[in-house]
C-alpha cells in the first residue's frame, strides 16, 4: 500500500505552481461575508462626500464668473449665504485674472541697484534682467521675481537695501558703503500692428527709459550694518560701539504686557484721585432724569 501511494505523492509535488498572477486573476472568489453592508463607502459618506464636491464645484465656477452684470446677484447670494469667498480663501483657489488678457502687460520694467562706495565711484550690482537676457522673463528666476517685486512695493526698497550695504560690507573687508540707490528702467512693448510685418521684435532695440527712484544711506538705515559678532566671525576689524542700529520688534507678548502696565497705572491713578469706582462702566443710554 505504501508503494503504491509513493509514486502518486511524487507527481503531485513535482507538478507546477500556478504563478502569483494566475492565482490572482483565476482563484475562486471568497464568500461575501458581509452581503447585507457596502464593501466601498456608506451611503451617509457617499452623500457627504457628493455635497461637498457638488458645493466646490459651484463656488469655483461662480468665482471665476464677472462680479458685475447679470452674475452679481449670483455672486452676492453665494458670498452671504453660502460663504464662497471665505471658502475659496481658506483653500488657497483665489486667483486674479489681471494678468491676463484683454489687459496684459504692455512694457518690461526692471529695478537697477547701484552701489556708491565710499570713494564715491558708482557699481552697478547686475541684479536687473535688462540686457543679460534675450527674452527676460521666459525662464524663471528668483532674482527676477524680487527685482520686480522692488518696483511694485516701495516699502520692500528699504529693507532691501540694508541687506545689499551687508552683504556688499561682508564682500568687501569690512567696509560699509556708502548709499544704494535705485534706478527704474523701463520699454513700452509695441502694439502687435507694429510686430505683424517683422514677425516679432529685438526687447534690446526698444528705447529704455530710466529714473532715479530712492536713495538708502547705510549709516542711518536699520540693520543696514553688519553686527560686532558677526564682523569678528567673519574676521573683519573691529568698529565703534553703537554703530549698529538694531531694530525693537514688539511681539504680541509685550503688546500684551504693556496693556496690563497700562491697566495699572490708570488704577494707580483712580486709588490716588479715591475713586472707587473707577472701574465701573457707566450706564449708556439713560436719559437725565428719567424715573426709575
Amino acid at each position: 500500500m505504501s508503494d503504491e501511494a509513493g509514486p502518486e505523492r511524487d507527481t503531485v509535488d513535482d507538478a507546477p505552481k500556478p504563478s502569483l498572477a494566475e492565482t490572482l486573476l483565476h482563484a475562486p472568489r471568497r464568500d461575501d461575508d458581509r452581503p447585507d453592508q457596502r464593501w466601498a463607502y456608506r451611503s451617509w459618506l457617499l452623500l457627504l462626500m457628493s455635497l461637498a464636491v457638488g458645493y466646490h464645484a459651484l463656488v469655483l465656477l461662480v468665482h471665476n464668473l464677472p462680479g458685475k452684470g447679470l452674475s452679481k446677484d449670483v455672486h452676492v447670494f453665494f458670498n452671504e449665504k453660502l460663504q464662497a469667498s471665505a471658502y475659496m480663501r481658506a483653500t488657497g483657489n483665489t486667483q486674479s485674472w489681471a494678468m491676463f488678457a484683454p489687459n496684459p502687460h504692455r512694457s518690461n520694467m526692471f529695478m537697477k541697484v547701484l552701489v556708491k562706495d565710499k570713494d564715491g565711484e558708482i557699481w552697478d550690482l547686475a541684479h536687473d534682467m535688462y540686457g543679460r537676457r534675450e527674452y527676460p522673463y521666459l525662464f524663471y528666476s528668483r532674482m527676477g521675481k524680487i527685482n520686480r517685486r522692488l518696483m511694485e512695493e516701495k516699502g520692500y526698497r528699504r529693507h532691501y537695501a540694508a541687506w545689499v550695504c551687508r552683504d556688499w560690507e561682508m564682500t568687501h573687508g569690512g567696509e560699509s558703503p556708502d548709499e544704494v540707490q535705485f534706478v527704474k528702467m523701463w520699454t513700452q512693448v509695441p502694439p502687435p500692428q507694429k510686430v505683424y510685418p517683422t514677425m516679432g521684435y529685438d526687447p534690446m532695440k526698444l528705447h529704455l527709459n530710466q529714473r532715479e527712484e530712492e536713495t538708502v544711506r547705510c549709516s542711518t538705515s536699520y540693520h543696514g550694518q553688519v553686527p560686532e559678532d558677526i564682523r569678528e566671525r567673519l574676521g573683519l576689524p573691529p568698529q565703534h560701539p553703537g554703530r549698529f542700529r538694531d531694530v525693537h520688534v514688539r511681539t504680541w507678548w509685550d503688546q500684551k504686557q504693556a496693556k496690563e502696565r497700562q491697566a495699572e497705572r490708570e488704577q494707580r491713578a483712580a486709588d490716588a484721585r479715591g475713586d472707587d469706582d473707577a472701574t465701573v462702566p457707566e450706564p449708556v443710554g439713560e436719559v437725565e432724569g428719567a424715573k426709575e
